[in-house]
C-alpha cells in the first residue's frame, strides 16, 4: 500500500500537527507492506536516511501551487491520500480546504485528519467534509461530532468516522540525580522550585497565566518555546518577564530539540499547562509531560482534581485560584506514568492502517 500524507507543516518546520504528521509517518513507514510519502511546504527540510519519501514542492498554498501537487500525485501514484488540517503552514488559505475535492476529482481516495474543533465554527469545512464522496475522517479529539453545528451535523452524519487518540511528540527520558541536577542549575536557580511551561505560545494556551501561578519568591519558571518580538502576544510575555517581580526568576530557552524538552521536564519539579479551553487525550504537550512522571498543573472542562494515576492535578480553565493554591500542594511528586493504553504511535499507526484498509480497498479512477 502506497500513502501520501499531505500536509502544510513537517518537520524541522515548527508546528505541532506537522510534529503528528512525522511521528504518524514514521510510525507507519515501520510496517512491513506501507509505502509513505509526504507532500508538504518547500520550508520542510529532508532527512538523507528517511525512509519515507518527501516532497516539499508548496510554496504557498494558492490555486497556482495545485499544478505541483498533481503532478506528485500522478508520478508517485499512491492508492490514496492522507490530509492533515489545520496546519501552520497552510498560513490560514481558505484555498488549502479546496484539497480533498482536487484529489478526489483526480481519482485518488482521500483520508483527512480534523485536529481542532475550531474547524466545527468555520464555514468552509463544509468543503471538507464535502469530498470525498466516499472516504475517510479522523478526528484526535473526543466528541467531535456534537460541538459541530447541528445544520453541519446532519450533513456528515453519513461520513465515515474514526476517533484515533493522540500521543507524546516527545521521549520519555530517565535521569540520573548527577543529570538532573546539571539541567537544573543549567536552566533554573536553586535553591528555588523548578517550574515550566513548554510549547507554542498564544492566548489558548493562557501562557500570561503562568506570571500569576508560579511564585516567584520561592518558584523559578521556565517557558521552553520561540518568542518572537514581533508577535503581540509574545511581546506581552516578554514584558512580564522583564517586570522587577520576575527580573531573574524566569528563564526563556526558545526552541529546543525534542531529547532537550524531555530532559528540562524530567528535571522539574512541575510542569505547568494552564489552557484556557482546557486539556485532554488529544493534547501532545500532556501526554509529553506525563511520561516523564513530573508532576503536572493544567486544566480540563471534564475532569476536575489530582489524578494519583497521572501524577496530574485538573483545574477548571478559569480557576486561576485554583491552580496557584495546587501548585505548591503537589509540586516536586513524581510517579512513573507511561502513556496510556492505546496511546503509542505504533497503535496510532495501526489505527490508521485500518482506516486506511477500508478506504483504499475499492479500487480508484485511473490517474
Amino acid at each position: 500500500m502506497k500513502v501520501l500524507l499531505i500536509t502544510g507543516s513537517f518537520p524541522p518546520m515548527r508546528c505541532g500537527v506537522g510534529d503528528y504528521t512525522g511521528h504518524l509517518a514514521e510510525a507507519l513507514a515501520a510496517h512491513g507492506g506501507v509505502e509513505v510519502g509526504v507532500l508538504t511546504s518547500r520550508a520542510a527540510q529532508t532527512n538523507g536516511d528517511s525512509r519515507n519519501r518527501i516532497f516539499p514542492v508548496v510554496g504557498e498554498w494558492g490555486p497556482r501551487e495545485f499544478p505541483k501537487i498533481m503532478a506528485v500525485l500522478r508520478r508517485w501514484k499512491p492508492d490514496g491520500v492522507h490530509i492533515q488540517y489545520p496546519t501552520q503552514g497552510y498560513a490560514g488559505r481558505r484555498v488549502a480546504s479546496l484539497l480533498p475535492g482536487l484529489c478526489h476529482l483526480a481519482g485518488f481516495r482521500v483520508v483527512q485528519t480534523w485536529h481542532e474543533y475550531d474547524l466545527t465554527r468555520r464555514p468552509w469545512l463544509w468543503f471538507l467534509a464535502q469530498f470525498p464522496v466516499s472516504g475517510g475522517v479522523v478526528v484526535v479529539r473526543p466528541h467531535f461530532l456534537e460541538k459541530m453545528a447541528p445544520l453541519l451535523r446532519r450533513t456528515l452524519r453519513n461520513k465515515a468516522w474514526s476517533f484515533i487518540p493522540n500521543a507524546s511528540s516527545i521521549p520519555a527520558v530517565t535521569l540520573t540525580a548527577t543529570d538532573r541536577e546539571a539541567v537544573r542549575t543549567k536552566y533554573g536557580r536553586a535553591p528555588s522550585e523548578l517550574i515550566v511551561y513548554f510549547g507554542f505560545m498564544y492566548p489558548k494556551k493562557g501562557v500570561e497565566r503562568l506570571f500569576e501561578i508560579v511564585d516567584p519568591s520561592r518558584q523559578h519558571l521556565v517557558i521552553v518555546g520561540e518568542v518572537r518580538e514581533s508577535d503581540d502576544y509574545h511581546r506581552a510575555i516578554l514584558s512580564q518577564v522583564s517586570s522587577l517581580r520576575w527580573a531573574g526568576k524566569t528563564t526563556l530557552t526558545g526552541f529546543l530539540p525534542a531529547d532537550e524538552v524531555a530532559r528540562v521536564i524530567a528535571a522539574a519539579d512541575a510542569v505547568v499547562l494552564p489552557f484556557t479551553e482546557g486539556a485532554g487525550d488529544w493534547n501532545t504537550s500532556l501526554h509529553g509531560a506525563q511520561a516523564q512522571g513530573t508532576f503536572v498543573l493544567t486544566t480540563s472542562d471534564t475532569q476536575h482534581g489530582y489524578d494519583l494515576d497521572k501524577n496530574t492535578y485538573f483545574a477548571r480553565p478559569d480557576d486561576v485560584a485554583g491552580m496557584r493554591a495546587a501548585l505548591p500542594q503537589y509540586a516536586g511528586r513524581r510517579s512513573a506514568v507511561k502513556p496510556p493504553a492505546g496511546q503509542t504511535w505504533r497503535s496510532i499507526a495501526d489505527a490508521h492502517l485500518e482506516v486506511y484498509r477500508q478506504v483504499m480497498v475499492a479500487p480508484c479512477r485511473s490517474h
